[in-house]
């Protein structure tokens, strides 16, 4: 279950409990509403586990903003118990292009769900979120077991590799700053 788990891509946020059928306000992450499976489960995680909810429905409310009703959600004290949890995904297999992901212009979705490793090899967290701040682009990591997203400048000193083919992105950050 681990190794599946880690296959998983952040796409949205439950932003606050909607209604008095247990629905729920998502907000999608840019790019990531192609990523959501509409017939297969979203994970949210529970002590640690990510635990599969199916979308009985799903209308946008916004730019981001969706109102989603989850099949085994049926009360506002069930809604409210995921407000400020992170929605997860499957990753949605797509068609192979002739270009190799390195040849591709590189985007900012590019970035998201992509693995975090330190220099030691050890997994911190997945890429979130792009947030393009003047002067200081930033990445939005969810953080390997506390599930808790962190900003890190998206600096060249803090990069070491890049793989794009092993869904990894290899970085030195400064002590402490995943503990923000």
């Amino acid at each position: 279950m681990q190794e599946s788990a880690n296959r998983l891509l952040p796409v949205a946020k439950v932003i606050k409990s909607f209604g008095t059928d247990g629905g729920v306000i998502l907000r999608v992450a840019s790019g990531m509403l192609s990523k959501i499976n509409k017939k297969g489960p979203v994970f949210i995680y529970y002590d640690g586990l990510p635990v599969p909810f199916f979308i009985s429905e799903m209308e946008q409310k916004g730019s981001e903003k969706y109102f989603v009703k989850l099949d085994a959600i049926d009360s506002p004290a069930l809604s409210s118990e995921i407000e400020g949890e992170f929605v997860y995904a499957e990753p949605v297999k797509s068609k192979k292009s002739s270009k190799t992901r390195e040849e591709e212009e590189l985007t900012p979705e590019m970035l998201v769900g992509i693995n975090v490793y330190d220099s030691h090899e050890s997994r911190m967290g997945t890429i979130s979120s792009f947030h393009d701040y003047p002067g200081n682009p930033c990445i939005g990591i969810i953080v390997e077991f506390s599930h808790k997203e962190v900003l890190i400048p998206l600096h060249e000193d803090f990069i070491v590799s890049v793989e794009f083919e092993n869904n990894k992105i290899v970085m030195n950050l400064p002590s402490g700053l995943l503990d923000l």
